[in-house]
């Protein structure tokens, strides 16, 4: 029976992940649950990229997903 990965982030969660070379942040718009390979927990994240007009989704394991830092002001 395949091991599923724990639940690290929800809806609206800020996150930070490789895209090529360098670190994009992001929300998390969707848990998906444990769909993934050897059921690996996938999240839809939400993020923007230098000049873009519209938001871009990805798709991606929790495992290749760390937590963004929030601004002090936000806190």
């Amino acid at each position: 029976m395949p091991k599923t990965s724990a639940k690290k982030f929800r809806k609206g969660d800020r996150v930070r992940f490789q895209l090529g070379t360098r670190w994009v942040q992001g929300s998390v718009t969707e848990d998906r649950g444990p769909i993934g390979v050897g059921g690996r927990r996938l999240y839809t994240v939400e993020f923007r990229t230098d000049g873009a007009a519209a938001p871009s989704h990805v798709e991606l394991p929790g495992d290749d997903l760390r937590p963004a830092a929030v601004p002090a002001r936000a806190r």
